[in-house]
């Protein structure tokens, strides 16, 4: 029997509470509640996948109401790659990823997606010294450019410049994405910092 699909509650809490913090109105704080998602009170342990989709679902329509869907969850993407990393797991994976580099960090990310979830598998294939193809079995939303989103913001973190992830062949659950990047100036690789013309060339609607 085929395991259930389940989201870990630090997942979740990277995104909608650490992202968010206290800037979701009353009525996304209630149609998440519908949704199964409480955060008046203390998380569950687990989540199922169709609930964190319901909640990606809910969050796009009220904080990016009136972006085009694939912009809207390339965001959510980036937005929640920032809060994962501010985890006490997620700052541990940020000290090594920097000392690593862009090219390392994506080769061994399947230790940071399989601790956000129990089923998320990944296969890559290394297509130049700066660029890789990446399969990821589910894409753990409605919108591949979700996941494109993180593995984006996990390559600049990781220092990459002008980061591209581009999803193909996406199927409703699994997609390959098409990364590649530039080596970081320097001065950026010094400073952990990155200016907007670093990064990738997506759209990023903000709340």
């Amino acid at each position: 029997m085929t395991p259930e699909k389940l989201v870990h509650a630090q997942t979740v809490e990277a995104l909608f509470v650490r992202a968010f913090e206290n800037r979701l109105t009353p009525a996304c704080r209630e149609a998440l509640k519908k949704a199964g998602l409480d955060l008046d009170r203390k998380l569950e342990r687990f989540y199922t996948l169709e609930q964190w989709k319901a909640f990606l679902r809910i969050a796009a329509a009220h904080v990016y109401g009136g972006v085009p869907a694939e912009a809207a969850y390339y965001s959510l993407g980036e937005r929640f790659m920032d809060a994962w990393f501010g985890t006490f797991l997620g700052k541990a994976l940020l000290g090594m990823a920097r000392l690593a580099g862009p090219r390392r960090t994506l080769l061994r990310a399947s230790t940071g997606f399989r601790a956000g979830t129990n089923f998320i598998e990944l296969r890559i294939v290394e297509r130049g010294p700066t660029s890789l193809e990446l399969w990821m079995n589910d894409v753990v939303a409605d919108q591949p450019t979700f996941a494109a989103g993180m593995i984006a913001r996990a390559a600049e973190l990781a220092g990459g410049w002008r980061v591209v992830a581009i999803p193909e062949g996406f199927d409703g659950t699994s997609s390959t994405f098409h990364v590649r990047w530039s080596e970081a100036p320097a001065v950026t690789a010094i400073n952990g910092s990155a200016t907007a013309d670093g990064r990738s060339a997506a759209p990023r609607p903000r709340a």
